[in-house]
C-alpha cells in the first residue's frame, strides 16, 4: 500500500511540474502559431495576442471542437493561471465545426488588459483542441514593468 501511494505521488508531482506544453504545436499539418505584439510591458500597457491555426496540407481539413478554440493561457513567475481566472476557460457545451481550404488560416485576437495584475515575468501560450486533435504553442514570456 505504501508504494502504491508514494508512486501516485511521484507522479502527481511530476505533471504538476511540467512546464511545457502537453501537445505539439503542428499535426497532421495543422499548426498553432501564437505572436504577441510586445514581450516587454509597462503596467497597464494592454497587448494584443493572435492565435492563428493553419492547414498547412495541400487538402482542406475538417475539425471539430469547442467553441472557445483556441485558448490563450497567461501564467505569473510562480506558474499560477491568471488568465482566464481560474484556470480554464468557462465555454459552453457547443460543438463547432472548423473548415480550413488548402493553406487557409483562421486567427483569434485577445487583448491582455494589464491593469490589475503585478509587475514580474508572465508566460504565454495557446491551446488548440478537436476531436481529431490537440496542440498546444511554447510559452512566450513577457516581462511587465
Amino acid at each position: 500500500m505504501r508504494r502504491r501511494t508514494f508512486g501516485s505521488i511521484v507522479i502527481v508531482a511530476t505533471l504538476a511540474c511540467h512546464d511545457g506544453p502537453a501537445a505539439p504545436s503542428s499535426v497532421a499539418g495543422v499548426t498553432l502559431a501564437l505572436a504577441l505584439t510586445h514581450t516587454e510591458l509597462q503596467q497597464g500597457q494592454p497587448d494584443t495576442i493572435t492565435m492563428t491555426v493553419t492547414n498547412a496540407n495541400s487538402h482542406a481539413v475538417t475539425l471539430s471542437g469547442g467553441a472557445c478554440e483556441p485558448r490563450l493561457y497567461i501564467r505569473d513567475a510562480s506558474g499560477v493561471t491568471v488568465v482566464p481566472p481560474g484556470g480554464d476557460w468557462m465555454c459552453i457545451a457547443l460543438l463547432r465545426t472548423l473548415n480550413l481550404a488548402a493553406g487557409e488560416r483562421r486567427t483569434r485576437t485577445f487583448v491582455w488588459l494589464t491593469r490589475p495584475f503585478a509587475p514580474g515575468v508572465y508566460s504565454v501560450s495557446a491551446a488548440f483542441s478537436a476531436q481529431e486533435l490537440h496542440l498546444a504553442t511554447q510559452p512566450t514570456s513577457v516581462l511587465l514593468n
